[in-house]
């Protein structure tokens, strides 16, 4: 559950309007009981995470994790900015991912160009060595929203990956329907806000971490968990961005942080870490 124990007046998402983020942000408004709710669309998750962190009331939603391509790894680096340790994930969900080519022009054949996220183009790979035999030229955009929007200003040689309804919001043609090589295609989203959680029957926490140097030091770490009997859920790492070779790994865990086991695995690892991070216990979707 999730305790709205501060105000909560503005709920920021990756736009504009039609991505899969803003799906995901009408899943989380149940969450947040508010009469004056602002709903703000960013361009990028790196401006979403800045502006959660310098505003008490402020809430957002971002992309953490596909289920083809992996993190979003724009996330990830992001949330381990984030000084206040209030700043937290508070819920998460999963939204189905149906891709779509969609353009002003009527027919693909007229397609040179091919804008989206990076994430979507990747996503969509086989189709577009299928019908372009990469001769198109693919341009990373912020959002798949963004890219269906900038077609306005776009002649009819360029097409952008994005979901049923941008095609509908921008008045599109879709070229090509569910077009992700992958048909079980799925985003998970995070809410992040200063909202306290409190633990539930299914609850994960998720925490950011890096070993000291010396041998063994990531074992060690994870031999706690084992010998706790704590389920790792999910591992992953990224670069330090400090030195060559150093990684932060990020870790997904059964159990909230107010649990027992939970403190204690916490408290065991920081034996083996030259840095640790919560970044948030709730329940699992």
């Amino acid at each position: 559950m999730i305790e709205i124990n501060k105000e909560i007046n503005e709920l920021l998402f990756l736009g504009p309007q039609g991505s899969y983020c803003e799906e995901a942000k009408n899943q989380f408004n149940s969450l947040i009981p508010s009469n004056s709710l602002v709903q703000k669309p960013f361009n990028t998750v790196k401006e979403i995470i800045e502006y959660v962190a310098a505003n008490e009331n402020a809430a957002a939603v971002v992309p953490i994790e596909n289920s083809i391509e992996g993190v979003v790894r724009e996330t990830m680096d992001n949330l381990l900015l984030i000084k206040d340790v209030q700043v937290q994930i508070t819920a998460e969900t999963v939204i189905p991912v149906n891709h779509c080519l969609v353009s002003k022009a009527g027919s693909i054949k007229k397609i040179k160009k091919i804008i989206s996220h990076p994430q979507a183009l990747a996503q969509c790979r086989n189709f577009i060595l299928k019908y372009f035999n990469n001769e198109v030229e693919q341009i990373e955009k912020a959002s798949t929203s963004r890219a269906a929007q900038e077609l306005a200003e776009l002649d009819d040689t360029y097409a952008a990956i994005a979901n049923r309804r941008t095609a509908e919001l921008f008045k599109l043609n879709i070229l090509s329907k569910n077009i992700n090589d992958e048909q079980d295609n799925k985003t998970r989203f995070i809410l992040l806000s200063r909202a306290a959680t409190t633990p539930t029957d299914s609850d994960k926490t998720s925490i950011a971490f890096a070993t000291k140097n010396q041998s063994g030091a990531l074992v060690k770490v994870l031999n706690v968990f084992d010998s706790l009997n704590i389920n790792l859920l999910y591992i992953d790492s990224r670069p330090s961005k400090k030195n060559l070779g150093e990684y932060v790994f990020f870790v997904d865990f059964e159990g909230h942080i107010q649990d027992e086991p939970s403190r204690k695995v916490l408290d065991l690892i920081k034996l083996n870490t030259n840095y640790i991070k919560i970044l948030g216990s709730y329940r699992r979707f």
